[in-house]
């Protein structure tokens, strides 16, 4: 397991006010393996997704950096996908839209129109979504649409995957079946990664 593969260091982040500076985190530092889940854990408004937004490019941080595979991340870009608390779904678009959308920002150089939908369809079965391409979502429910939303990271082939509190609105018992399928996707031999096309 390559170790160091994302390193948070000596991470602060000062945000503007009125008065004197807010400071919202100070001296962070986190060393990530490659395939390692990690948990933040801690009370409302303690910082955890400050932190998730400064990896994801999101935000600046006033101090430290974040290097990722050797490279610092001063931007977002497709290397980190986010799943939100809000699945972030276009409430115009189809459940395949809303992931195609993304596939095609990320693989229009290196996909055919087949090769995408096949992508497309390949990553909602692996959320159990598969059934409901054409559904928009505000037919859907909302662990359904969260699923959606992972499908949508899994087929932008992230190095990582942040997720801030996306099951947090759900019942205990969706919340539970969305988190075993997460942990069974990550388990298996990268089966969401034998369709690499690119």
């Amino acid at each position: 397991m390559q170790k160091n593969y994302l390193k948070v260091s000596q991470v602060g982040i000062e945000f503007p006010t009125d008065g004197e500076p807010f400071r919202a985190l100070q001296n962070v530092n986190l060393s990530i393996a490659k395939g390692e889940f990690i948990s933040l854990i801690g009370h409302s408004g303690c910082g955890k997704s400050t932190v998730l937004n400064i990896i994801a490019g999101l935000y600046q941080a006033s101090e430290g950096g974040i290097i990722l595979e050797g490279r610092e991340v001063d931007e977002p870009g497709p290397d980190r996908a986010v799943v939100f608390q809000n699945h972030a779904l276009l409430p115009w678009l189809s459940v395949y839209e809303n992931v195609e959308l993304a596939v095609k920002c990320v693989f229009k150089h290196s996909k055919s129109k087949a090769e995408i939908r096949e992508w497309v369809e390949h990553n909602l079965s692996l959320v159990h979504m598969d059934h409901a391409l054409n559904k928009r979502p505000g037919e859907i429910s909302g662990g359904m649409k969260q699923r959606v939303g992972i499908a949508r990271c899994l087929a932008m082939q992230p190095k990582v995957l942040l997720m801030d509190e996306p099951f947090g609105a759900l019942d205990a018992l969706t919340r539970a079946h969305l988190q075993d399928s997460l942990m069974d996707i990550q388990n298996e031999p990268r089966q969401y990664r034998s369709h690499d096309y690119s």
